[in-house]
């Protein structure tokens, strides 16, 4: 079994690692565009790359964060410490709420669906509405494929530089699982349901009591039939 999910975690990482880059260009219009087929030019190497790989706490548009993780210096160490800002919806940072639109962006939705379905239906803007399924948190815990597919590492280690991709997926479940009280509880509850509405769509079947389904079309024609026959069998 363990060989299986080896497996299968690989087969998905490696389809991320050219989808990732396909997205990138789609959604960020680099100049150049970021090739597909070459990892080496992904990573710090790449601006846009570099940007969604920047940790939230500092800003990628000063050159001196910039050359600091060029350099690798002190002051600059990219670890798992971070909570990097590909993470992020619209891939922008609140500083002074740092949940905020943390495991929303775009670019983690489209990985999600490719892993979880098939890459076409990351194409898809919404899900099926299938209000059997639900996201969990075990699902939630695939963002270091999308790391792995900006760095510029070709072959999987657990290290990348200073970055430690276990302990990273460590802190990804500690976000989620992790709870101190009701309020953290009730905030991952409701970015659970963000998942499912992003990945199956919304479905209101629990919505539709007798007194709504009564006024719908379907029924409302019934009824127009009985009163037809009815006032065609007392004009008889």
């Amino acid at each position: 079994l363990k060989k299986g999910a080896d497996a299968a975690c690989s087969d998905d990482t490696s389809c991320l690692k050219e989808l990732v880059i396909t997205w990138i260009n789609q959604q960020f219009c680099p100049s150049p565009l970021i090739r597909p087929d070459d990892k080496h030019s992904r990573s710090f190497a790449s601006d846009i790359c570099g940007k969604l790989l920047c940790p939230s706490e500092w800003d990628w548009d000063r050159n001196c964060i910039k050359a600091g993780i060029h350099d690798r210096t002190a002051k600059y160490i990219v670890s798992e410490n971070s909570w990097p800002l590909y993470l992020y919806e619209n891939y922008t940072v609140n500083r002074d709420n740092l949940e905020e639109g943390l495991l929303k962006s775009k670019l983690l939705v489209l990985a999600f669906k490719a892993i979880l379905t098939s890459p076409s239906s990351a194409k898809e803007a919404e899900g099926d509405g299938d209000a059997t399924k639900h996201i969990e948190v075990p699902q939630l815990t695939f963002e270091w494929q999308v790391r792995f597919s900006l760095s510029s590492v070709s072959s999987w280690h657990t290290m990348d530089g200073d970055f430690d991709y276990e302990v990273f997926w460590n802190n990804i479940v500690d976000f989620l699982k992790d709870i101190p009280g009701p309020i953290t509880r009730h905030r991952v509850e409701k970015l659970l349901e963000w998942w499912t509405r992003k990945v199956f769509g919304t479905n209101h079947c629990d919505d539709l009591m007798p007194e709504v389904v009564s006024q719908m079309s379907v029924n409302t024609l019934a009824e127009q039939r009985k009163v037809q026959e009815d006032a065609a069998f007392d004009s008889e």
